[in-house]
């Protein structure tokens, strides 16, 4: 094992090594998903998805038969009524690979080059218990950028957005970075769960075309000054009436009665904070109570809110979409349990090793000591039932 928590796996004598697909899949879990959505995954928001052969993820949903009884019939009379019947919904998956090299160079003329070894073996990082160290080091970048990576292609891979600010030219990073984004974003045939939320709004589909007023927000200071409690309460009354029920009373799953989530952008959490603020003022029961309804004895998550009994979690996915494309959006989603699915084509990771990032520092002298890393595998992203989601949205740009 070496520091970071990734294990290695010498193949050769060849200074190859093959990092374990379990840390891998939990990286992308953990750093993809769990690093800015953990709150949201930790109230079940998600739900893995293993593909089959046919590479493509499905969700199946059970309905409930409606008005199955009627009055006591004589005789032998049979009069069957509705039965269960299943909704199955099927997503495409694409795949990604990632190849990268880094030369060893880099490390050249700083404090690092003394962690190498001397004369020919300056290059090689695993002359030296410290240079085996740093490359450790090294792969945690990695496996962060590969996190940070799929991310952002899980929620907003080929939004119209990405193409109208790469046409207009609006977006907000430098021009090299901006060109591997669409790269990354636009080159497969997925789209990303927020990018399947809004197909769903501008098609008109009425749990999801709410829209928030443009005079509700303060595009300078990116602040939302209209009424957010009644803007919550709004998206409410807009979901299904299955969704509805649910608020009130909850969803078993796994034993645990959950609860749907508000998954809201930075504006909009914090116009939250103000107003629980200016109703509690600092008694913290007052606090408690207009939040949980309680005596205040309830610990909460931390970065999460309440509001009539619901979470309402910070929505981290639109930040970075607008730091990168130069958009403002003002979100609000209210979210059954494990209506969102990450879907993976890694269903036994001992076996598998497309998710495994392989890394290699070639002992080639033309190469001179430099380190060659890949990895592929399949994504896809769905929405598991569209009755289950309400959104409410609103999306500024230059």
């Amino acid at each position: 094992m070496i520091e970071g928590g990734f294990g290695l796996i010498a193949t050769d004598a060849s200074n190859r090594i093959e990092v374990q697909t379990e840390s891998s899949l939990r990286i992308f879990n953990n750093v993809a998903v769990l690093q800015t959505d953990q709150y949201a995954r930790a109230l079940n928001l998600y739900g893995d998805v293993v593909l089959g052969q046919d590479l493509k993820g499905r969700f199946a949903s059970l309905t409930n038969p409606k008005h199955l009884l009627s009055n006591r019939k004589n005789g032998c009379t049979w009069n069957p009524k509705g039965g269960v019947r299943m909704n199955v919904d099927e997503f495409p998956t694409c795949p990604v690979e990632f190849d990268g090299e880094q030369c060893v160079d880099t490390f050249f003329g700083t404090c690092f080059e003394r962690l190498f070894g001397t004369g020919n073996e300056v290059r090689d990082f695993y002359a030296t218990p410290e240079g085996q160290a740093l490359i450790a080091q090294l792969l945690t970048r990695i496996y962060q950028g590969l996190g940070n990576s799929f991310f952002d292609l899980y929620h907003f891979a080929n939004h119209p957005l990405i193409e109208q600010a790469n046409s207009e030219g609006f977006y907000n990073v430098g021009v090299n970075e901006w060109a591997d984004y669409v790269d990354q974003m636009l080159s497969g045939d997925c789209g990303g769960l927020i990018t399947q939320l809004d197909a769903l709004a501008a098609s008109g589909n009425p749990y999801y075309s709410m829209v928030i007023p443009i005079g509700d927000i303060n595009t300078a200071t990116k602040k939302y000054t209209g009424d957010v409690i009644a803007l919550l309460r709004a998206v409410k009354e807009n979901a299904s009436a299955d969704l509805q029920s649910m608020f009130d009373t909850g969803m078993m799953i796994g034993g645990v009665n959950r609860m749907p989530v508000y998954l809201v952008t930075n504006d909009i959490f914090n116009a939250v904070k103000d107003w629980i603020t200016s109703k509690a003022g600092t008694n913290e029961l007052a606090y408690r109570y207009t939040i949980e309804n309680t005596d205040g004895t309830t610990q909460l998550m931390r970065n999460v809110l309440m509001i009539d009994g619901v979470p309402i979690v910070r929505w981290d996915a639109p930040a970075r979409f607008d730091a990168i494309t130069g958009a403002q959006s003002t979100r609000v989603a209210l979210v059954a349990p494990q209506a969102f699915g990450v879907l993976h084509d890694v269903p036994d990771l001992r076996q598998w090793e497309g998710m495994g990032l392989l890394v290699e520092q070639s002992k080639r002298l033309a190469d001179k000591g430099k380190i060659f890393m890949t990895t592929t595998f399949r994504w896809g992203a769905g929405i598991a039932n569209t009755d289950f989601v309400s959104m409410a949205s609103q999306i500024v740009h230059p």
